[in-house]
């Protein structure tokens, strides 16, 4: 695998601070790191990001959605995810989730720190991440 080129890397600090945006807590607290693993553009009209996402605890997500299918991997620590018009999934470590595309959601930290590996088929050129009132 060969590093990233300079636009690459801009592609993916925009597409991560797009993951980030919008992060609340409860209290005020660090909002928390995503870095992208992985950015791809297809000729299709779609694009892949794989985000490595830190939660750091008692932290919140703002209600929100995709503009595509999202699918994750809880590699430590437990959270609870709340899709409208669905029960709140309760995740820990190891278990696995997909947030339908434009399906709003909440994600909810508990009291420890967590760390999330979402996989995102997106529409190509829309923002990652959408805010919802």
């Amino acid at each position: 695998m060969t590093a990233p080129s300079a636009p690459a890397v801009a592609t993916q600090t925009a597409v991560a601070t797009a993951a980030l945006a919008g992060c609340a807590s409860t209290p005020a607290a660090s909002k928390g790191s995503r870095t992208v693993l992985q950015h791809e553009v297809y000729p299709t009209g779609y694009e892949v990001n794989v985000i490595r996402i830190v939660l750091p605890a008692n932290t919140d997500s703002p209600h929100h959605e995709h503009p595509g299918l999202e699918s994750g991997y809880i590699a430590r620590g437990s959270v609870t995810i709340s899709i409208d018009g669905q029960p709140e999934h309760v995740l820990h470590a190891g278990d696995t989730f997909e947030t339908p595309a434009y399906a709003p959601h909440i994600v909810k930290n508990g009291s420890a720190e967590t760390e999330i590996i979402s996989t995102y088929i997106t529409e190509a050129g829309k923002p990652l991440t959408k805010a919802r009132p």
